[in-house]
């Protein structure tokens, strides 16, 4: 039986699943499946023409130039020990509220994720700092590990977010608007972390001691250790929102101003630079290897004419375009559940768009933050929340997977709140960047 071009596409998607629940790296699956797919329904030649040009084209794009460089401001930023000045500033605020250390966890968190776009590097960052003051002060662990590995999401989302650069590269929707559309949801997101902490402990579900209050002179005082974020911060937020640079330009600058903070702070040692430049480099191969082999996939995908079987259906379905809505992100919530998050931008991202913002007349910047809250929710969420293993890793000794996932729900249901408060008031993640 000769297969039809949408059974292709059909078993292409299957195929994509199956090798990466085999534990084939995401590039490569995306790239064997959508080159196998384009040479059986066109030629081997078109499939070669088709990677050679992808490969050039999104290897030079201009608007990716943003990753490494984004990349290189968060490593240089790390080592540069900004996330150490910034959790000291939050504890000096929030300490002396019920899990205060807590709180100025998830504050700092969103402030070193505003320097880094990065979850993993917030983790890694804030994990050694913060737990041990938490557990001498007799915090409960489940809120502890909770909170680290929750409040290091907001890197997805708090600009520069990379996951915004590549949700942009696919839908060329302005790399600017999306981060500028990402604060105010960002913010709401610390705020309601926040509020979880302050519920939890004063209510006695989990202890979470407040430490001793800090005077108006201290607090004040200890926003001058961190002169080097909000430098960046005014540099690269304030510059794309007033549109004095392009977020790749801003990206340059930011890498330069982050190079400086730390030969400033540590001297110019050739040691912590190269290191910085090494992760970058290993970050940013893996970044642009997904993003060219899922354009390969996509591309296989828009051949086999099974984007416009769905468009054809949501046509005709007579449904609302909210109820389609919620229910692509039931879907993309539950295959967060099961698959690693980049998967599911490059995966879903491609397919739904054009039914997004064309069948459903949906805004592309308000559907590029549900994805990223969603990818959000997909790195704490078991049983392969990247962040959860991530954290087990780092306190292997103190913890467990029950307890750990015990930790992050009550975050979790804080995270499906936002969600729906963002599908419900669009203008809540709209209104900056329409003011640009």
């Amino acid at each position: 039986m000769e297969l039809t071009p949408s059974m292709v596409g059909i078993l292409g998607f299957v195929a994509v699943f199956l090798l990466i629940f085999l534990k084939m790296p995401i590039a490569i699956a995306f790239g064997l499946v959508g080159f196998a797919g384009f040479a059986y329904l066109s030629s081997f030649q078109a499939a070669m023409s088709t990677l050679v040009s992808t490969t050039w084209s999104e290897g030079t794009s201009y608007v990716l130039m943003a990753v490494p460089l984004f990349i290189l401001m968060g490593q240089f930023a790390n080592y540069s020990k900004i996330g150490d000045e910034l959790y000291a500033a939050a504890t000096t605020w929030f300490g002396r509220l019920p899990g205060g250390l807590a709180i100025a966890t998830v504050w700092g968190s969103a402030a070193f994720a505003a320097c880094t776009g990065s979850s993993g590097a917030g983790i890694l960052t804030f994990g050694p700092i913060s737990y041990t003051p938490m557990k001498n002060a007799g915090y409960d662990k489940r809120l502890s590990l909770g909170t680290l590995c929750c409040g290091a999401t907001m890197g997805g989302l708090i600009p520069p977010s990379i996951t915004f650069i590549i949700y942009g590269s696919i839908t060329d929707e302005s790399i600017g608007r999306l981060f500028i559309g990402g604060i105010i949801p960002g913010l709401i997101e610390a705020v309601l972390y926040s509020a979880v902490i302050l519920f939890v402990t004063a209510f006695g579900i989990w202890s979470g001691p407040p430490g001793p209050a800090a005077t108006w002179k201290a607090k004040l005082v200890s926003l001058k250790s961190t002169w080097g974020f909000l430098s960046l911060m005014v540099l690269v937020i304030g510059g794309i929102y007033a549109g004095f640079f392009t977020p790749t330009e801003a990206a340059g600058i930011g890498a330069t101003g982050s190079l400086l903070i730390l030969v400033f702070r540590r001297g110019f040692h050739w040691v912590p630079i190269r290191s910085a430049m090494i992760d970058c480099l290993r970050t940013s191969c893996m970044a642009f290897s997904i993003v060219i082999f899922s354009v390969v996939f996509a591309r296989f995908v828009t051949l086999t004419g099974l984007n416009f079987l769905v468009l054809n259906w949501v046509n005709a379905s007579g449904a609302s375009p909210m109820v389609i809505m919620w229910m692509l992100i039931l879907l993309m919530f539950i295959m967060g559940c099961v698959l690693p998050v980049m998967t599911i931008i490059v995966l879903i991202v491609p397919f739904v768009y054009p039914i997004v913002t064309g069948a459903l007349g949906f805004d592309g910047i308000w559907f590029g933050v549900v994805v990223c809250i969603l990818a959000e929710i997909a790195l704490i969420t078991p049983p392969i929340g990247m962040n959860l293993f991530t954290t087990l890793g780092l306190f292997q000794k103190e913890t467990n997977t029950k307890e750990l996932f015990h930790g992050v729900m009550p975050f979790v249901i804080a995270d499906v709140l936002r969600l729906g408060l963002i599908v419900f008031i669009p203008q809540i993640c709209l209104w900056l960047p329409h003011s640009m």
